[in-house]
């Protein structure tokens, strides 16, 4: 019974998140632009917007269209930008901070800077952009948010984080949805343009799906929440809830409930309008995911969305699978124990003796139909993405223990470098999980040969033991990459104190 009923809840709780999450992509075909969005956007820089911006652009004279006075309903309406920093390289946040000011339609940029940086502050006033520095820190980003918005006045606000570049059409393609008041929020695709390691391709993968496919269905359910960065919100809804929800790391979709329980609506467009940067590291995408893991349990054991009666059954059902979304950490953790059971204990929730094709061809009606799906969705399947998803499961179960206790997580900037971190100190569970399940898969086989029985858990063990040796891999050069980096540094830093002594 012990190992029946692990696979049993384990392997129901994957496959109900897995119907949630069809039933939301086969949602997706609805198209939030509308009849009254075109219009909208046709008015929104004057009569004949539309042409407007493309004969400007044509002429290579956009830069006037960055001081039309952008209206909805006729009436002109002020808008602040807000890029949030926090201890960001100068030269990621000029690329933003240009972008956020050179965007179409007048606007006020302003750099809320959390990292109090006089270096920030020379930036701001060569670019001609706003900036505001608060004493403290206190509610991380959200309290930085809230601090902006007391000191600005703007109808709507748009965030971007530190490593996001607007495109200019951003406010063309975001403001007309405005036209219907009842929208608090606009969000857009976090799309990244760094692909090119382990990390940021599985990554990367991972984050395309979710934006291409997830968000767009959620639409149809007025459940597309906001994900923190390229998003535009209206101030007087914003301020029914009393700001950005400062009690979690996770503000984000913390404050799209609160809308969304107060009747607002919110509009997700999946056309790209920022470029940023994804986690290149393994230390960088380990705390980004305890980051958002965290603020999933949060939600989920403070204030769950089953229990809300001011949402829709629609709503609750999306905003449960989203709350729920790193419970699957327990179910990997769950499947990764059964071959050992059999192995070591012969406690198995299958019989032994079933061939291989058989139980692959079980197996295939939920696991194989994934693959397909991804292939013919987003036209292709990658192993990078299978092989962070089984490793990153520790990192979820670490989440939940921090959400029970409450406990606050360091808001660190994405990519941050740090020459003596090895990525070995963020995946210590799974190197410890790597050789014990190498070990058991040595016993499958040694017992295997003794007993002249074939096992599927032993398939089973050496297919994990793989994805895991392959994640530990990565790590090693990761690691020995790192070395590299310091010694150079070191190397030029030793020359230009050599240099300077003669």
């Amino acid at each position: 019974m012990l190992p029946y009923a692990m696979a049993l809840v384990a392997e129901f709780f994957i496959i109900c998140h897995g119907l949630i999450s069809f039933w939301t992509i086969l949602s997706g075909r609805f198209n939030p632009r509308d009849f009254s969005f075109h219009n909208a956007q046709n008015g929104l820089f004057g009569k004949r917007t539309k042409a407007k911006v493309k004969e400007r652009e044509l002429a290579h004279t956009a830069s006037t269209l960055r001081t039309l006075k952008p209206r909805i309903h006729e009436t002109i309406v002020t808008i602040d930008v807000f890029v949030t920093a926090c201890g960001e390289p100068i030269s990621v946040l000029r690329q933003t901070v240009s972008a956020a000011r050179n965007m179409y339609g007048a606007h006020m940029t302003h750099i809320l800077d959390d990292g109090k940086s006089d270096e920030v502050r020379a930036l701001a006033k060569q670019l001609g952009v706003k900036y505001i520095r608060r004493s403290g820190n206190e509610h991380a980003k959200a309290g930085n948010i809230n601090h902006g918005l007391s000191l600005t006045t703007g109808e709507f606000f748009v965030i971007f984080d530190a490593d996001f570049v607007a495109d200019a059409r951003f406010l063309y393609e975001t403001l007309p949805f405005f036209d219907d008041e009842n929208v608090a929020f606009v969000q857009t695709p976090q799309y990244y343009d760094n692909q090119h390691n382990f990390v940021t391709t599985a990554a990367g993968f991972m984050q395309h799906v979710f934006y291409s496919l997830v968000q767009s269905g959620k639409n149809r359910f007025n459940a597309a929440f906001c994900v923190g960065t390229n998003v535009v919100f209206r101030r007087s809804a914003i301020e029914t809830i009393g700001g950005m929800y400062r009690y979690s790391m996770s503000e984000d979709i913390w404050t799209s409930l609160l809308l969304h329980e107060q009747g607002f609506r919110s509009v997700y467009i999946n056309k790209v309008l920022a470029i940023g940067k994804t986690p290149e590291t393994i230390k960088a995408y380990s705390k980004q995911q305890l980051r958002w893991a965290t603020g999933s349990y949060e939600l989920l054991l403070h204030h769950n969305p089953l229990r809300s009666r001011q949402l829709t059954v629609d709503q609750r059902l999306q905003y449960f699978g989203t709350a729920t979304f790193y419970l699957n950490g327990f179910a990997a953790a769950v499947l990764l124990m059964l071959p050992a059971l059999q192995i070591f204990f012969n406690l198995t929730p299958i019989s032994v003796n079933i061939p291989l094709w058989q139980w692959s061809l079980l197996y295939s009606g939920f696991y194989v139909s994934q693959i397909f799906l991804s292939i013919y969705t987003m036209g292709g399947f990658k192993i990078e993405t299978l092989t962070l998803a089984s490793a990153t499961f520790p990192v979820y179960i670490k989440a939940f223990w921090n959400a029970l206790r409450r406990r606050n997580i360091a808001w660190e900037a994405t990519n941050s470098i740090d020459s003596n971190d090895s990525p070995f100190n963020y995946i210590r569970a799974q190197t410890y999980l790597f050789l014990f399940m190498a070990l058991t898969t040595i016993v499958g086989i040694w017992k295997e040969t003794y007993t002249d029985q074939f096992s599927i858990s032993l398939v089973w063990c050496a297919f994990n033991t793989l994805l895991l040796g392959g994640f530990i891999f990565v790590a090693v050069a990761e690691g020995r990459q790192m070395r590299q980096v310091a010694r150079k540094a070191r190397s030029l830093q030793l020359a230009t104190v050599t240099g300077v002594s003669h």
